[in-house]
């Protein structure tokens, strides 16, 4: 249990935790005060995730992310499981809003945009590091959430605003799909990029 904390504590995840649980709850009081919908609109919701997303990027890598990859981890392991425990945390936060009168649902999308946008990006840590993971799922969303977006039976608009498609559409899930697992997989078998000793090394 002491290894456990530590590692939480290393990475940042109790300050990411609290920023997460912020903003859903902000998305979900604005919601409330300012639309007399029972559901909260897609658009919305994908930007409280992607928020959410961005803020497990920052505990994807601990202050030394060099001992990420020593051999004396079964890092890949918890890499993985790191991953999948923000996601249950995500969807858990988002599914307190059932007992509400304002909710995000259908619950199918909001597990699909959370499984999307946090393998987008883990994928985006594992190329850029964690300090850049954040360009991707903002970029992405920022797009999704155009006016000129919305659902379409156009293949290409499906797949460029798959967050905002109706659930069970099929090139959304896909296109969700193939970024969670992408981004799992590579994120567990590499984690982030090994920053040069010169850029964490103490000044002298």
């Amino acid at each position: 249990m002491r290894l456990l904390q530590l590692h939480l504590r290393s990475r940042r995840v109790p300050l990411a935790t609290a920023t997460g649980t912020a903003l859903i709850a902000l998305a979900w009081a604005l919601s409330l005060a300012y639309t007399d919908s029972p559901t909260i609109n897609a658009r919305t919701a994908s930007l409280a995730i992607m928020l959410a997303a961005v803020a497990v990027g920052t505990t994807l890598t601990g202050a030394d992310n060099s001992l990420d990859h020593t051999m004396a981890v079964n890092w890949p392991v918890r890499r993985a499981g790191h991953l999948l425990l923000a996601a249950a945390v995500i969807a858990a936060l988002l599914s307190l809003s059932m007992i509400t009168d304002t909710r995000y649902e259908p619950f199918a999308l909001v597990l699909r945009n959370t499984a999307g946008l946090l393998g987008l990006t883990a994928l985006g840590a594992t190329l850029l590091g964690a300090a850049l993971a954040w360009i991707a799922p903002l970029i992405w969303t920022l797009i999704a959430v155009l006016p000129m977006m919305g659902p379409s039976p156009d293949l290409r608009m499906q797949v460029a605003g798959w967050l905002i498609q109706p659930a069970g559409t099929t090139a959304a899930t896909t296109c969700a799909a193939v970024l969670a697992v992408t981004g799992l997989l590579a994120y567990a078998l590499r984690g982030c990029p090994v920053r040069p000793v010169s850029e964490t090394a103490p000044d002298r």
